[in-house]
């Protein structure tokens, strides 16, 4: 018989589609959340390969003008907060686009037998 139980459904087909809703809020939030993706993305490369400013235990005159810098108090904490908000921000956008602009697809997969099938109790 194998290991397979039979589900009457074709393996790999679409069972469900649900239209993604496609919110123009959404859009523009994105477009913003892109934007200062970007932003960030020329700080990092600007600091460190334009002004050097990559020490660890001092700040450079030019990167102590940036935002928050008086907290952070060396170059490389405060280009690693930046590093970390972009990927903070990269997955937000990501997450934004998967929700509100992808169809949701549910597909029929293969159903292997498990201990309950059997009639194993604990």
């Amino acid at each position: 018989m194998g290991l397979e139980t039979p589900t009457g459904k074709t393996p790999g087909t679409e069972t469900r589609i649900t239209e993604a809703p496609q919110s123009a809020v959404v859009g523009l939030a994105i477009l913003l959340l892109t934007g200062i993706e970007l932003v960030l993305v020329v700080l990092v490369f600007y600091a460190v390969f334009v002004t050097g400013a990559n020490s660890p235990t001092i700040t450079s005159p030019d990167t102590a003008q940036a935002p928050l810098a008086d907290w952070f108090g060396s170059d490389q904490r405060i280009i690693s907060l930046w590093l970390g908000a972009i990927f903070v921000n990269l997955a937000y956008i990501l997450f934004l686009y998967q929700g509100y602009f992808m169809d949701h697809v549910t597909v029929a997969k293969r159903r292997f037998k498990k201990w309950e099938d059997e009639g194993v109790q604990f």
